[in-house]
């Protein structure tokens, strides 16, 4: 007990500062573990009342094409929270009723106005980064009382786990782009195929085509593969069909006759940075090669008008886990812009 209780004093000390004030000077150690690893500390008695309603709504599936979790979600006592809390994912689950090991340690790191807040059913999460490590993401749930907190969930779960997406996403990005990312390939895309797309440091141009605006960004060890081009062959209305055997088209020019496993797509009209776009999602399979794996194509116009453009991510990792990879896919898409090149945007500036 007496780590927890050391880890109160410095968790009080965090938690209550920092919500109020930042310090320019940040001395912590950066987070450790896996970027998709959540530990979440709750009395067990609490946890086996809400902790399935938690980890199915964090841990949702992932075709890839055998389902995966797209995050894995631990529960731990809080007697073993000094040895994770310099992991990346930290959940606090608890009641504002006294008597339990959480309830009382949450009662005493938390603001006066916070928790009554929760007892007045006004409050029920909120988020703090970089709690006990920098780039690390908490998550602070509370409730009055076990059937409040079900109902509270259940009705801001949604929000929750979009806000935890865009943080983890964020996180991602600045890990993936810290250091080497490739600036010069990223001119050479621009001013040749007309968009932008940030390079992280290990992808390489495996080919391309500036008549159709085609480019393939590969990278191995497991392969992950990104490909934008000019999707000139889609009818005037393209169907679910149509999108499918775009995807195909493109697949058995470049990927050496990749197929989509049409049965099992699942199409979606999504936003993508800003704009409306179709998405296809599924399986790939290339019967000659006997591999296969997950892939998501996205389908837009720019602004709004002319041809589509298609954006398509795949992964081929064998007996790994390929959500990670395909986050870190969807990570480099959402960088993608029809920006003009840096050099036409420095000749136009004053």
């Amino acid at each position: 007990m007496k780590k927890v209780y050391k880890t109160f004093t410095a968790l009080t000390v965090l938690v209550s500062a920092m919500l109020t004030w930042q310090c320019n000077l940040d001395m912590r150690p950066e987070s450790l573990g896996l970027q998709h690893r959540v530990f979440v500390f709750a009395d067990s008695l609490l946890w086996n009342e809400v902790g399935r309603d938690v980890e199915l709504y964090f841990n949702d599936f992932v075709a890839t094409p055998k389902a995966e979790r797209s995050f894995i979600v631990t529960w731990k006592p809080l007697r073993e929270l000094e040895a994770y809390n310099m992991r990346m994912n930290l959940f606090f689950i608890g009641t504002t009723r006294p008597g339990s090991e959480v309830n009382d340690y949450l009662l005493k790191v938390i603001p006066a106005e916070f928790i009554k807040n929760v007892n007045e059913d006004k409050n029920f999460y909120f988020f703090k980064d970089d709690l006990f490590a920098r780039h690390q993401i908490s998550l602070f749930m509370m409730a009055r009382d076990v059937p409040t907190f079900k109902l509270q969930f259940k009705r801001l779960r949604r929000e929750m786990l979009e806000r935890f997406r865009k943080k983890y996403f964020a996180r991602l990005e600045r890990t993936m782009f810290d250091t080497a990312e490739q600036f010069e390939v990223e001119d050479i895309i621009a001013e040749t195929f007309g968009y932008r797309i940030r390079v992280q440091h290990d992808y390489f141009l495996a080919t391309s085509d500036p008549a159709t605006q085609y480019i393939w960004l590969r990278r191995i060890s497991p392969d992950r593969s990104l490909s934008v081009w000019r999707a000139d062959s889609l009818p005037a209305q393209p169907g679910r069909l149509d999108f499918i055997a775009e995807r195909d088209r493109m697949a058995k020019k470049y990927y050496s006759g990749d197929t989509v496993v049409t049965e099992d797509v699942i199409m979606d009209t999504v936003t993508f940075n800003g704009e409306e776009a179709i998405k296809i999602s599924g399986s790939w399979v290339n019967p000659g090669l006997l591999v296969g794996g997950p892939f998501r194509t996205y389908y837009f116009k720019k602004e709004g008008q002319g041809p589509y453009y298609a954006l398509d991510l795949s992964v081929m990792a064998p007996s790994k886990k390929k959500t990670p990879f395909l986050d870190q896919l969807e990570v480099i898409a959402h960088t993608f812009s029809f920006a003009a090149p840096k050099d036409s945007l420095k000749q136009d500036g004053p």
